[in-house]
């Protein structure tokens, strides 16, 4: 009779993102902040992708097992429950990149184009380059979340309210740690936060893009190891997606099988990597802030 299922190099990675937390904050001491910030930031983007390998349900087949490996609050900023529950909506979404459906969505209605003021389509144009995404994206992921959440909560969802105390609770217990018993200066670590959720979104920047047809939305970056590590393999976007129930380490083989590569390409895109993707929008957006379908009611022109 089989064992519970462990897999192992989702354990080693979860060891390897708490053990650099912890070592982070016995040794920033010796460190130059900016250098304590880049290693926060490090950890705090590898813990988002533990994150979402724990609500697929690795590394355990216990969910409780897999929540506990994905709760504890390093980031500070987000519930994993919450997390969880917005990610496989995104999952179950039918219309991938639909603003209306799509919870990760990163287009606007034409109708949130003509409100917003020169200054906000300025805001959203630069949303849409990649230093923008790693600089504005955490304002923007972060506040449009809490005031969906917050929304809900008055229209009396009470098991959000208790995800967001309990988390609230867990938050300020690392935050004590943080400060009052490893030494780190509150801002310091709120900038490595902050730093690590930017380059959380440079894994996330391409991953989807809007595409007539019966063509993949998913896209492909064949990121170097480092990127791959520090994300997981979540790189092959399109794999995970036809297959979200893979562990990350399995992916590389799958998109083979499935022929991702050329899916992407024929889709949302294939990419050869992050050097290739900064390059290319380090100053033009990915595409035009306005959903397709609707950027002939906004009077936009087809692409950015």
């Amino acid at each position: 009779m089989a064992g519970p299922r462990i897999e192992w190099p989702t354990v080693a990675v979860a060891a390897g993102v708490y053990g650099g937390w912890v070592a982070i904050l016995f040794v920033h001491g010796s460190l130059p902040w900016p250098v304590t910030v880049a290693l926060l930031a490090l950890v705090i983007a590898w813990h988002g992708s533990l994150q979402h390998e724990a609500l697929h349900g690795h590394p355990f087949a216990g969910s409780f097992a897999n929540e506990v490996v994905g709760s504890i609050p390093i980031s500070l900023r987000l519930p994993f429950r919450v997390y969880r529950r917005s990610h496989l909506r995104h999952h179950a979404c039918a219309d991938l990149t639909d603003t209306t459906t799509d919870p990760e969505s990163f287009y606007v209605t034409a109708a949130g184009w003509s409100r917003a003021t020169p200054v906000g389509r300025a805001f959203l144009l630069a949303h849409h380059t990649l230093p923008g995404r790693m600089l504005l994206g955490p304002i923007v992921e972060n506040v449009s979340m809490v005031r969906r959440d917050v929304g809900e909560i008055r229209s009396g969802d009470g098991r959000l309210l208790r995800w967001w105390t309990g988390h609230l609770a867990a938050a300020a217990f690392v935050a004590w740690l943080v400060v009052a018993v490893a030494g780190i200066p509150m801002w310091v670590y709120l900038l490595g936060v902050y730093a690590g959720n930017g380059l959380s979104l440079v894994r996330s920047y391409l991953e989807h893009r809007y595409v007539d047809g019966d063509a993949t939305r998913s896209a492909i970056v064949r990121a170097s190891l480092p990127w791959r590590l520090l994300f997981l393999d979540n790189t092959l976007h399109d794999t995970h997606h036809e297959q979200p129930g893979v562990p990350w380490f399995r992916l590389s083989a799958l998109a083979a099988e499935l022929g991702s590569d050329e899916r992407a390409a024929a889709g949302a895109g294939r990419h050869r990597g992050y050097g290739v993707v900064f390059v290319r929008h380090l100053l033009r957006p990915f595409d035009h802030p306005v959903h397709p379908r609707e950027r002939a009611a906004a009077g936009v022109e087809a692409s950015a």
